[in-house]
């Protein structure tokens, strides 16, 4: 669920190597509307090459990828690779997958689009979704905080099964009641943080997470996306598989489980214009995005420092922010490098897949230095 050391040291290799100037003034915020253009090819052909000696690397099934430069509005999109291997199917830039967990990010942009209409992010979560814990603020479930455990990390969690949200919390909490610390003591990342925020969301919209992440998120910016439902089967779903046996884990978790944590599916094109949006700038206020972008202060070994649904990674004059997600045999890196202001996407079919290494690919080529 988070970035690995390697792509620090990538990062540290290029300090003086990205003619990136960290104290320039950001863009205007652009027209979501805009009409991206292609990048030039021999742009395309180097990132092409980097997706797929990232694939064969690792002997992956297939690899989707997107980079997207928000000054310029040029995009690249490619995929190499299977996304079906029982039935041998080139892996489309067209084809979806699904996101995982970063999915938090646009369960959080709602949050703070609310936080500017009103809502306070110190309310307690019980003022909102009574009945369960008792001290964690909306804040706390934001930056992972909050002491609540994570329900698919208790019991004998059946993640192939349909659920509701309110069993998702249910189930964390009669498994566990208690609070693991005092809120904003510790980090701990938790999917019942995020499940909470998304009744939250329901509860101050009066829609359905579903509803309400389509009509504020992906509607405005024209994303072809959507939270997907149990039993979600788009014919234009790659399948996901174990590795190295290959065996098929398109159905390992059903989409209910994750919820606003981790239920969204998408294409790599729409994820790269969402990080874009959402990190350039375009769809929150500089207060709510710097919230974001502004690690808790508190994290675990391993971990990145998180902000509000959002890792950030930098080395002081290149920085990282947004989010990996897994989900069955589906793992995605999703991030925007600063000071570039470009979206980096890599999309997996395979589960185990190094998503550190095989971003790192990318990122050299954008930053035009060898991969280390």
């Amino acid at each position: 669920m988070v970035l690995r050391r390697v792509i620090a040291a990538l990062l540290l290799t290029t300090v003086g190597a990205c003619g990136g100037d960290s104290e320039s003034d950001p863009p205007e915020p652009a027209d979501p509307s805009d009409v991206w253009e292609a990048v030039e090819p021999a742009e395309a052909d180097k990132y092409q090459a980097a997706l797929e000696a990232a694939r064969v690397e690792q002997d992956l099934p297939g690899l989707a990828g997107a980079i997207a430069h928000r000054d310029s509005r040029q995009l690249w999109v490619g995929a190499t690779g299977l996304s079906n291997l029982t039935t041998p199917t080139a892996w489309l830039p067209t084809d979806e997958s699904r996101i995982g967990s970063v999915t938090k990010t646009f369960t959080a942009a709602v949050i703070m689009q609310l936080s500017e209409e009103g809502l306070s992010l110190d309310d307690p979560i019980e003022a909102w979704v009574p009945g369960w814990y008792a001290g964690p603020t909306l804040r706390h479930l934001l930056s992972h905080t909050s002491g609540i455990v994570s329900y698919n990390g208790v019991g004998s969690f059946d993640k192939s099964r349909a659920w509701t949200p309110e069993e998702l919390v249910q189930w964390a909490y009669d498994n566990e009641p208690n609070l693991r610390f005092t809120p904003g003591t510790q980090y701990e990342y938790s999917n019942t943080n995020f499940v909470l925020l998304g009744m939250v969301i329901e509860k101050v919209t009066a829609q359905s997470y579903s509803d309400a992440v389509r009509t504020r998120l992906f509607e405005p910016l024209t994303l072809a996306m959507r939270v997907a439902a149990s039993g979600d089967d788009s014919p234009t779903m790659v399948r996901a598989y174990t590795c190295p046996t290959h065996t098929d884990a398109s159905f390992v978790e059903d989409p209910s489980s994750g919820w606003a944590a981790g239920a969204i599916a998408c294409t790599p094109t729409d994820l790269s214009r969402w990080i874009v949006a959402l990190y350039g700038g375009e769809l929150l206020s500089d207060a709510s995005l710097a919230a974001m972008k502004t690690p808790s202060g508190v994290t675990s070994p391993g971990n990145e420092p998180y902000g509000l649904g959002t890792i950030i990674e930098s080395d002081g004059d290149l920085t990282l922010v947004g989010h990996s997600g897994g989900i069955g045999g589906y793992q995605t890196f999703a991030y925007y490098l600063e000071p570039h202001n470009t979206a980096v996407i890599l999309m997996s079919n395979c589960v185990p897949t190094n998503l550190d290494s095989a971003s790192a690919h990318l990122l050299a080529a954008v930053l035009g230095i060898p991969y280390p």
